[in-house]
């Protein structure tokens, strides 16, 4: 078995045996697996496998030298720090825009509804971009302050969403999360998207593989921005 490997790593053929490794932030955690399917519609004998955490989590580890192969992350500026490192074989390009909305256990007819709550999750800003609009939609409509006392933080959007779904009383989330199966009736209140940075979900492709290009080129395929609006992105023009 060594000596085929070998021959196999000599002859360059061993990376056209192994999956596609993505890693993507949490909040891409309901489209990426349609995506998927879409994809091994097209390239059945690519398999393609996934790590999801915060976007600022997943940067630190491929700066450290983590193996994937392509990078999606919640906000562009990750991707494109890294292009700066000379990390990736891509610029770093936006593939999706998300939007940030609030949802409650009871309803709110506005922000200032936050002051009456106990406890409100937000993802850490420290490492994911939908808490950093978070904070700034808190900040913008002055609200921080009054309830920063309040606040809990979800490592990433998927925890925070878990705070949305079992203990919180309210939670800044990405729309994309509502169109989760498991995800229960809860109220929703739109926020202006004037009150937060515009959230642009960023790629970049971090080999040469042949099968990770085909994957990052069907990213900006019609057929994959169909599913991302289905599932809450609007699409860069």
């Amino acid at each position: 078995m060594k000596v085929v490997v070998l021959l196999l790593i000599a002859l360059g053929l061993w990376g056209l045996w192994a999956d596609v490794k993505v890693a993507a932030a949490a909040n891409m955690s309901f489209a990426l697996p349609k995506l998927i399917e879409a994809f091994n519609k097209e390239y059945p004998s690519i398999k393609v496998s996934t790590t999801i955490g915060s976007s600022g989590k997943l940067a630190a580890q491929i700066a450290h030298g983590a193996n994937f192969d392509l990078y999606l992350s919640a906000n562009i500026s990750y991707p494109k720090r890294l292009a700066k490192q000379g990390i990736g074989y891509s610029r770093a390009l936006p593939y999706a825009l998300g939007e940030l909305v609030l949802v409650s256990r009871k309803p709110l007819h506005s922000l200032e509804d936050l002051t009456t709550l106990t406890r409100i999750a937000i993802a850490n800003p420290k490492t994911a971009p939908y808490g950093v609009a978070a904070m700034e939609v808190l900040k913008h409509s002055g609200l921080y302050e009054k309830i920063r006392s309040k606040l809990v933080f979800g490592e990433s959007v998927a925890q925070t969403v878990g705070y949305a779904m079992h203990g919180a009383d309210a939670a800044f989330i990405p729309r994309s999360a509502l169109f989760s199966p498991h995800f229960p009736k809860m109220y929703l209140l739109k926020i202006d998207p004037s009150l937060y940075t515009k959230i642009e979900q960023g790629v970049v492709l971090l080999t040469k593989r042949e099968d990770a290009q085909r994957f990052f080129v069907f990213l900006f395929s019609q057929k994959a921005a169909k599913i991302l609006q289905n599932y809450g992105y609007r699409i860069p023009e």
